[in-house]
């Protein structure tokens, strides 16, 4: 097995070479259009790896002393929300960080050491959603976001409360990645402004009415949904089967999580010189790193 997943991956690095030797934008050349920006993205990643730590997934964000949690020392009034039914879970972690006034919103994904499992046992199906005509989304990705969807407003209402002016941004990796851009949209619609939605690994959530809604709907300039290399989880759900990205991807084109880039359509979220130009491809390391953050890492931290 391991020997498909390592052909796999050079299947992809051979396609993938292909299109970025005329397209790739290097961290370290010429400059990306403003509204992404690389700071803002490694802001975003340490809270998506916090909260590994909350809940029933791991320890540290309640008495802030994670690892991730120290870059960012003055973020306070935390509230832990963790959620569990006998097929979906939810942990997440509302909070106020003073140095940038912003409250944060971060919801984990999946245990980043059950992966392959989650691949495995993929569920397909949609449900109805009621925000857009048309839309249709993910029935396991709703559901986990339902269990802890009143308590998230809740939090989010009283800080912003607290905190009269403080920006709103949401941010998730991997299953927690889609679930933060549902809680966006639910945040929204609950009449607060969401200043940026920043994810990592993202699977698509739902058909392509839903891609576009939330395309539309978020921040313009400052929603970005990442993507890494050979990460198999953004190709899930499979477009075969109708599901749809919605935009702006920030392509990583590299094994280096931390290096090259590309700025991807910003008007068609399945932009085909992204992750998109690869083949079928599977190779799990690349979804647990993201900017220079180690997901499996700063998770075995969280549970010591």
């Amino acid at each position: 097995m391991k020997h498909f997943y390592s052909m796999m991956d050079q299947t992809c690095s051979f396609v993938g070479l292909l299109i970025t030797l005329s397209l790739l934008v290097s961290a370290g050349g010429s400059s990306p259009p403003p509204a992404y920006s690389v700071t803002r993205a490694k802001y975003s990643v340490d809270f998506a790896g916090a909260a590994y730590c909350a809940g029933t997934l791991g320890r540290g964000v309640e008495d802030w002393s994670c690892s991730s949690c120290k870059n960012h020392p003055n973020v306070e009034n935390r509230t832990v929300i963790s959620k569990g039914s006998v097929l979906f879970d939810f942990n997440a972690f509302v909070a106020y960080d003073k140095d940038e006034n912003t409250v944060v919103v971060s919801i984990a994904g999946t245990d980043p050491l059950k992966i392959r499992d989650y691949i495995d046992d993929f569920d397909a199906s949609m449900i109805p959603y009621a925000q857009c005509d048309g839309c249709k989304v993910h029935q396991g990705f709703w559901s986990s976001y339902e269990l802890g969807a009143e308590e998230t407003k809740s939090a989010v209402d009283y800080l912003l409360n607290a905190y009269q002016g403080a920006k709103l941004t949401v941010t998730g990796h991997s299953l927690g990645g889609i679930v933060a851009v549902l809680a966006a949209l639910d945040l929204q619609q609950a009449g607060h402004v969401v200043d940026s939605v920043i994810t990592f690994g993202e699977p698509r959530g739902g058909n392509d009415a839903f891609a576009t809604f939330a395309g539309e709907s978020l921040p313009a300039t400052n929603t970005f949904r990442l993507t890494h290399y050979t990460d198999p989880i953004p190709q899930l759900a499979p477009r075969a089967l109708g599901f749809r990205h919605h935009t702006n991807e920030i392509y990583y084109s590299e094994r280096d999580s931390d290096g090259a880039y590309l700025v991807c359509s910003s008007v068609d979220g399945e932009d085909e010189t992204c992750q998109n130009s690869l083949a079928v491809c599977v190779n799990l390391d690349m979804h647990l790193h993201y900017v220079g953050f180690d997901f499996v890492g700063n998770y075995l931290k969280c549970k010591l």
